[in-house]
């Protein structure tokens, strides 16, 4: 019997030193790549010069990690445009993207930068949208069709922040001049996106945004008795003009709801905010 259990602890350990000296029975996976972004609504991302009209470009910085294991010598992958989500275009509206891109040696997380530009005249009065992808090359396969694409839509007027879908419920539909009132309210851009983590801590403040915008939407005449450096003149059909008083010939229409005898703003589709 003591023979017999000999002869098979022999025979496993020799199994096991001939598989560790033959490659074939070594174990590689090619590592993957993707854009680490946190969920689906920060992959599309929004970015307007209206708010810095003196920059004639500006660079937003993608995020690139790898799932697998870093190296000790650089590797290459590739990030393209993804031409049928594009209406932006080369050399115009964004520098064109490099062939390849770089991981370097011992890392595992980059940022791309990726160059968007304000010298197009028609910024002023459209969107355009940058799509892009990653590709698969020798050294990263492409894993995570789900965290694969971005898109980076711009212009050099005001675009729907990422946090407006959270709070839609206090601020209605999306509309340039809504924005446009929410910005002269509260002095801000920035409100909590509640998917991200803590953001509850800064709910308190955000709803003090609200109602500051709130007051200017529900009763702008007392609301431009507190701010004189604001005005509104009336027009020859009863209706009145707001706007900032050092640019009178930017101007929101308040006009007169003749069913409820209050005023309120027309946005840019016609509609009543």
């Amino acid at each position: 019997m003591k023979n017999w259990t000999l002869f098979i602890i022999t025979i496993i350990v020799l199994g096991v030193s001939s598989c560790g000296e033959n490659p074939d029975f070594v174990y590689h996976e090619q590592d993957n790549i993707y854009l680490d972004y946190e969920d689906s609504t920060a992959r599309v991302i929004s970015h307007s010069f209206a708010y810095t009209p003196e920059k004639v470009e500006d660079t937003i910085f993608v995020p690139v990690r790898i799932s697998g294991n870093t190296v000790n010598y650089d590797r290459t992958f590739k990030m393209a445009v993804v031409a049928d989500e594009t209406s932006a275009e080369a050399e115009l509206h964004y520098q064109p993207f490099k062939s390849e891109y770089t991981m370097p040696a011992d890392t595992g997380a980059i940022l791309v930068p990726v160059v968007i530009y304000n010298t197009d005249p028609g910024l002023a009065e459209k969107t355009v949208t940058l799509a892009f992808e990653l590709e698969a090359t020798s050294d990263f396969q492409i894993n995570f069709p789900h965290l694969n694409y971005a898109e980076i839509s711009f212009s050099n007027r005001l675009e729907q922040p990422n946090w407006w879908t959270f709070w839609m419920g206090q601020l209605g539909l999306y509309s340039r001049v809504k924005h446009q009132l929410f910005l002269i309210s509260t002095g801000t851009n920035d409100m909590p996106i509640m998917s991200d983590p803590d953001a509850y801590l800064l709910v308190p403040e955000a709803l003090y945004h609200i109602s500051q915008y709130t007051a200017l939407v529900s009763d702008p005449f007392s609301w431009v008795d507190d701010n004189p450096e604001y005005a509104l003149t009336e027009k020859e059909n009863g209706d009145y003009e707001f706007y900032l008083k050092e640019t009178p010939e930017k101007v929101i229409l308040l006009k007169k709801d003749e069913g409820t005898g209050s005023y309120q703003f027309i946005d840019e589709n016609g509609q009543s905010i």
